[in-house]
């Protein structure tokens, strides 16, 4: 059978013949591997990256005959280094069909890694084919070999040799491709993957040759065909030749590559000009010392310039002065420094034509370093002719808009005056004349005068109003409130109107519906007012129903009516400004378009929406959706009463209408005041100077000095000669805030507007007499309930009782200055501590129910953080007045309670021991303060059980400590404190008795 002859068996073949190694020539049989399997991956890398087939297909044939070549070769260089003494020769045919099996094993490996990412199995397959090929080829080889002696395999050899060689094979290409992800650098993978398979093709050589066996006699028998060889000669001959061969590999590949680069480097040139040529922006490059290298076709069109008349050039002939002649220092200033002042940053500069026009242009320069240690720069141009003309375009949109809004500004404020200032006189002396003894007919024209005087300020409200919603400086507030009683004083109110046109007015209000909300009242009572009214004035026979009801958490109310109703198209504009179902309404039924409008804005305004049904003929209804949060019945309002009596005072007045001098001055003289006037501001100066008087009004807009000039005289002559001021109350038709503060910058002291209602200008007087702060700045808003100076429900809710809370007060504002200063008046302020000293204020003051100075410090901390630091400033005597009132009502609290002290918590030793609190009581209360003090706040309550606690079980020193640092508003070490004495009194409740 075959494998007796092949592998040693059992059969007796003779004795055991050893042969003997030259090891020069195996040092040379190993060499010559390795260099043909480098050129061979070589020839591979190349293959892959070629993008011709032709090229491919060279370089992997190269690649096989250098491999395959190589297997073949340091078979025979091995066998002629093996010494057996017998003779023995090759067979030519054998000996040339060995060659086969490596150069196909090697083109086949080869083909399939320069095919596909040579990763995975494409690395395995590869490294098995090439295994293969050395065995088949080492087998072949071993089989031309004719001898008088018997050849043998050791099976377990054999297996080995072709193992080693599958495996190797296998390392190497791993080597070679599977490892290009990782630190190890591109040359050393590519020698030592060639070591690699070199030592593969000589591996299993001499593994193979340690398989076989010789066996039989020394007899000598000559060969008549066959290759016989010496072994030195021969082996340096098949060396030579296949280094000549991977020499020549090498030259041809190398020819290909270079081929390839030439390419590329051309396709590159062609794509970068293709580029240059195409591209939008002027490309420009110049060397180190600016002379022209390249300049694009957008740069012949940009500057006029032929790219012949300019490459060669230096780049400055593109620039006018002062660039022109500064260039050349920009650059070797950059030489010597290196420094870059305008490399990799864009910026706008002036070009210069060829006809010698300028135009601006955004320039853009990158750096290029060259080999040579040469620079080249490239800038990148852009024409912004027409993005500058369009900036200056929105500028000057931007200012006619901005001259716009100052101009309605202007308007409106100019408008309020002029038609407030003989509103006052309409209204001041209908009031006097409703006060005497009348005939009944007369008192009808009066009061018909009267309301008629104030719709027309409501219709100059309404046009304020929404003036102010479209800046977006419209404040609302929310306050518990009954939707039910502000229904039915919409009702009561508008019902006579109702009757006296034949309408019913009915309000439909569900019993099961809450009645108390959270909201704007003044908004609200004055959106379902004007719809109301809307519709009873465009109603004429029929009636008009509210409808409220609640869903999903959202109040919707029906305003609906029998009215003349609206087209689809008047439905679509009816909340547009100064728009009416048609041209005829106005004149039919009145008003000036703005009511809906002003409708729509304040129910956005309170995130709610409006919208409208309507059919033409047939009526119309509004429906309005508002988010009001459920709230409780509020406080009973205190009663405003009459105005204040005032004790007799010296009064200067000064206005240059005579109707509302005499009108002040009748009211003045009847209240027991002495009057002074004057007509114009100058005369209210001498005057001033020539008298004394208790309180000025002032008159802001009057011929010769206006009361703003006039006011700031006086103020000078009293700081001249060291006089306390004297209250100035601006008399003014203006609801403009801008208008207020000019005034305020005056050092006027207090408002009044136009028509004047005589029991506010009154608690006006009393308060600049009294120095109280303003109540608020927007006359419009008049009437508002302020903050308190202390919520004394709240603050004892949080200090226990009213005592505690004013002696923290009183801590608090002797500390301020010093804590949280203020700047003075006319002092340069650091924006940044003013903001702090705000920030800690508004805190501080809402821990200690200070609620006008929290809210007013929290206002101005947003003023000043939105950069209106001026208008903080001009505010902060506002706050300190809120501050001093704060003082005085807290100092009165504290003079009722002197007579009767109450010990507030973790005060000192009292005789009267106090109940013992558990330590589930203690535990509970302390989880509970520990949670509040987190939030920074405050637990009365649990305070004083942890302090009762802590007190009972030795711990007074402790509990004292922590009332310290609460009442001094440090939470963070408070809740420290109360750790560490809670795992006190937990450590000596653990310790044995």
């Amino acid at each position: 059978m075959m494998p007796d002859h092949f592998f040693v068996g059992g059969e007796e073949l003779g004795p055991l013949v050893e042969g003997t190694w030259q090891p020069g020539l195996v040092l040379l049989s190993v060499a010559v591997p390795i260099f043909l399997s480098l050129m061979a991956l070589q020839t591979s890398h190349i293959a892959r990256h070629t993008r011709s087939r032709f090229y491919r297909h060279v370089a992997i044939g190269t690649g096989a005959i250098a491999l395959g070549g190589g297997i073949w070769t340091m078979h025979f260089i091995g066998m002629m280094a093996f010494h057996l003494p017998a003779p023995m020769y090759y067979r030519t045919d054998v000996t040339l069909l060995s060659l086969l099996p490596g150069l196909v094993a090697s083109w086949t490996a080869l083909w399939m890694l320069a095919r596909r990412e040579p990763v995975g199995w494409p690395l395995v397959v590869g490294g098995v084919v090439v295994g293969a090929g050395i065995g088949t080829m080492h087998y072949t080889g071993m089989a031309a070999m004719v001898s008088t002696l018997e050849m043998r395999y050791d099976p377990l050899l054999f297996g080995l040799s072709i193992v080693v060689a599958v495996v190797l094979a296998m390392l190497a290409l791993w080597i070679r491709f599977g490892l290009r992800r990782t630190p190890l650098p591109r040359r050393a993978r590519f020698m030592l993957s060639g070591v690699i398979m070199g030592v593969a093709i000589a591996g299993m050589h001499y593994t193979g040759m340690a398989a076989v066996r010789f066996y039989g006699d020394l007899s000598i028998v000559d060969a008549e065909h066959g290759i016989r060889l010496g072994t030195t000669w021969a082996s340096l001959g098949l060396a030579s030749l296949s280094l000549t061969v991977a020499v020549l590999v090498t030259s041809l590949n190398g020819l290909i590559r270079t081929r390839e680069l030439y390419r590329e480097v051309g396709e590159s040139q062609s794509r970068l000009q293709a580029i240059l040529d195409t591209a939008v922006d002027a490309i420009i490059t110049i060397d180190g010392h600016g002379i022209v290298q390249e300049f694009s076709h957008s740069a012949e069109r940009l500057f006029g310039y032929q790219a012949q008349e300019v490459i060669g050039r230096n780049i400055k002939m593109l620039m006018p002065e002062p660039y022109h002649s500064e260039h050349d220092g920009y650059l070797r200033r950059y030489r010597t420094t290196g420094v870059p002042h305008i490399i990799g940053i864009g910026r706008e500069v002036v070009g210069r034509r060829k006809d010698g026009s300028l135009m601006p242009v955004r320039l853009a320069v990158g750096r290029v370093s060259l080999p040579n240690q040469e620079m080249l720069f490239v800038g990148m141009l852009t024409d912004i002719s027409d993005k500058q003309a369009l900036e200056a375009s929105l500028r000057e949109a931007a200012e006619r808009a901005e001259q716009a809004a100052a101009a309605k500004g202007h308007f409106l404020a100019n408008m309020s005056h002029e038609i407030r200032t003989p509103m006052n006189s309409i209204i001041g002396f209908t009031d006097l004349l409703l006060q005497t003894d009348l005939a009944p007919a007369q008192r009808s024209h009066l009061n018909t005068i009267r309301q008629s005087s104030r719709s027309l300020l409501r219709l100059l409200n309404d046009i304020l109003d929404t003036s102010k919603m479209d800046s977006g400086r419209l404040e609302l507030e929310s306050r518990d409130f009954s939707l039910k009683s502000l229904a039915m004083q919409i009702e009561s109110s508008l019902r006579l109107g109702a009757q006296a046109r034949g309408l019913r007015l009915a309000t439909h209000y569900p019993a099961d519906m809450p009645e108390y909300f959270k909201g704007d009242t003044l908004r609200l009572l004055q959106v379902l007012t004007n719809l109301v009214g809307n519709a009873i004035k465009f109603t004429e026979t029929g009636g008009v129903d509210v409808l409220f009801s609640l869903e999903g958490g959202v109040v919707h109310v029906r305003v609906r009516d029998t009215g003349i109703g609206m087209s689809p198209a008047q439905v679509q504009s009816i909340f547009d400004p100064f728009t009416q179902a048609d041209a005829s309404i106005s004149r039919r039924f009145g008003g000036t378009g703005l009511g809906t409008t002003i409708a729509r804005q304040l129910v956005e305004a309170m995130k709610g929406r409006i919208e409208v049904e309507s059919e033409s003929g047939r009526g119309s209804t509004f429906h309005v959706w508002l988010p009001l949060a459920p709230g409780r019945a509020p406080d009973e309002p205190q009663s405003q009463g009459e105005a204040p009596r005032l004790p007799p005072l010296r009064v200067l007045i000064a206005d240059d209408v005579e109707q509302n001098l005499e009108l002040l001055t009748l009211v003045l003289q009847s209240g027991g005041h002495q009057v002074a006037s004057a007509r114009d501001g100058e005369q209210a100066v001498e005057l001033f100077l020539a008298d004394r008087f208790d309180v000025v009004l002032m008159d802001v807009h009057m011929p010769v000095i206006d009361g703003l000039q006039a006011t700031r005289l006086i103020r000078q002559h009293e700081r001249t000669r060291g006089l306390a001021a004297t209250p100035v109350i601006a008399l003014t038709a203006s609801v403009m805030a801008n208008d207020r503060r000019e005034a305020r910058q005056a050092g006027m002291s207090g408002f009044a507007v136009k028509p004047l209602d005589i029991p506010r200008l009154y608690e006006e007087i009393a308060r600049v007499l009294d120095g109280r702060p303003e109540a608020s700045d927007d006359p419009l808003s008049a009437g508002r309930p302020a903050a308190r100076a202390i919520d004394w429900e709240r603050g004892a809710a949080l200090w226990g009782e009213r005592a505690r809370l004013a002696d923290r007060i009183l801590a608090f504002l002797d500390e301020a200055p010093e804590k949280y200063p203020l700047p003075d008046p006319g002092a340069d302020a650091d924006p940044e501590a003013l903001l702090f000293s705000l920030h800690g204020l508004r805190g501080a003051a809402g821990n200690l129910a200070l609620m006008a100075v929290s809210q007013q410090a929290g206002e101005l901390e947003e003023q000043g953080r939105a950069g209106h630091l001026a208008d903080v400033l001009m505010r902060l005597p506002h706050l300190r007045a809120l501050m001093d009132a704060a003082r005085q009502e807290a100092k009165a609290v504290r003079r009722e309670a002197s007579t009767s002290p109450a010990a507030p918590a973790c005060a000192e030793a009292s005789p009267v021991r106090a109940p013992r609190v558990s330590d589930a009581d203690l535990d509970a209360a302390a989880a509970t303060l520990r949670a509040v003090l987190e939030r920074n706040e405050l637990d009365d309550a649990a305070l004083g059980v942890v302090c009762a606690g802590l007190d009972a079980r030795g711990g007074r020193a402790q509990a004292q400590a922590l009332r310290a640092a609460i009442d001094a508003f440090e939470f963070e070490r408070a809740g420290a404190l109360l750790g560490a004495a809670l795992a006190e009194i937990a450590e000596r409740a653990g310790q044995p008795d």
